[in-house]
């Protein structure tokens, strides 16, 4: 597999009896390369490890961060295999790849299976994944390190100026955590409802900051 801008690459498996279970389009991937960030951060693929725990496949699958347990329309069958930057989730559900909007829990078909979703990730990934704020982040505030994400004030569900977007790079379970509580919130809100949003300076050792 060639990877592009690649800053993480978990370490080679031993054995791969540890994948057992997995879809084979997905098992033959990770049996290649234990999962990666590539793009400069725009798309992590989960690996087979306990460290560091957020690369871990299983933490996010069946673990401590199981997100099915965060998203309840995520389904037990569903293998959560990667992200992007902004914590929104690539899923492996019936050899089809779906996408998790961070920020609505809206759950949607690519239409594609794993290796063309690699493929059209590869032939343009600034327009297949989105990668525009990506590039604004890393002109304004410069690179992501592995095992972050962006969290933007607001959640980009909302209706906003352009310019009174902030961004920030937090560590991927509290992104991944808020934006899940963010969805929970606003899950039964109609459509063009004009939420208000709080903002507060968090207390010392938020995991925000």
């Amino acid at each position: 597999m060639t990877l592009q801008g690649v800053i993480y690459k978990g370490p080679p498996l031993e054995n791969p009896a540890v994948l057992q279970g997995l879809p084979g389009e997905l098992f033959e991937v990770l049996w290649q390369v234990n999962g990666f960030i590539a793009y400069a951060g725009g798309l992590h693929v989960r690996g087979f490890l306990d460290t560091p725990e957020w690369h871990s496949f299983s933490r996010y699958h069946s673990g401590e961060m199981a997100l099915r347990n965060l998203y309840p329309q995520l389904k037990k069958y569903d293998f959560p295999f990667g992200q992007d930057f902004l914590g929104n989730q690539f899923l492996l559900r019936d050899s089809e790849v779906f996408k998790l909007r961070a920020d609505t829990g809206e759950v949607s078909s690519l239409h594609v299976d794993l290796s063309e979703f690699f493929e059209a990730a590869k032939k343009d990934p600034v327009s297949y994944l989105s990668l525009e704020l990506l590039a604004l982040f890393h002109e304004q505030n410069g690179a992501l390190d592995p095992g972050q994400l962006i969290h933007t004030m607001p959640p980009l569900c909302l209706k906003r100026e352009d310019k009174k977007l902030a961004m920030k790079a937090v560590p991927a379970d509290n992104a991944i955590a808020f934006l899940a509580h963010f969805a929970r919130q606003i899950n039964e809100v109609p459509e063009g409802t004009e939420i208000n949003l709080k903002l507060f300076k968090p207390p010392d050792g938020d995991p925000l900051q």
